[in-house]
């Protein structure tokens, strides 16, 4: 039995073979690793543009409800804060660079322009009716529109 063992060697691989397989190895773990890097990249873009993309739903949403709650809305440019009122409450809303604070919440969302309507016409103070709102790092494709249906009473108050 111990001839049989010594006639049938064990094939062994040459160092340069071993070194080819090493570098071949080298090369796919280096790709690989940079595909993860960049597959953790776009993630993270993704995640980021999704939260910034609920924090506007979740803002629109707010201001939606607000609006269709309150009997009157007033827009004061000089403080850049948005008041609105009903018999039950009020809530204001303070833009600022960066952010949107509201009495409740804060909306780290940055606007890009703020245009202000009242029955149907452009206003830049003052009681307002509808607002739209464009922000940052969105397509110029969406811009938030929101409104209240006016209680007939302004009619007597404005004369129109």
């Amino acid at each position: 039995m111990s001839l049989w063992i010594r006639k049938h060697k064990v094939q062994a691989m040459t160092l340069t073979e071993i070194m080819v397989v090493l570098a071949i190895t080298a090369i796919i773990t280096g790709l690989s690793f940079m595909i993860l890097r960049l597959v953790q990249k776009n993630m993270y873009a993704i995640q980021t543009n999704y939260e910034y993309r609920t924090e506007i739903q979740s803002l629109e949403t707010a201001l939606t409800i607000d609006f269709h709650s309150c009997t009157a809305s007033y827009w004061n440019a000089l403080e850049q804060q948005l008041t609105l009122r009903s018999p039950l409450t009020t809530q204001n809303y303070k833009f600022y660079k960066d952010s949107i604070r509201s009495d409740i919440k804060t909306y780290v969302i940055q606007t890009d322009s703020i245009q202000l309507y009242f029955q149907g016409k452009t206003v830049a103070e003052g009681e307002i009716d509808a607002i739209r709102l464009h922000f940052n790092r969105t397509t110029n494709l969406h811009r938030s529109f929101i409104f209240r249906y006016n209680d007939p009473s302004i009619h007597f108050a404005y004369g129109n």
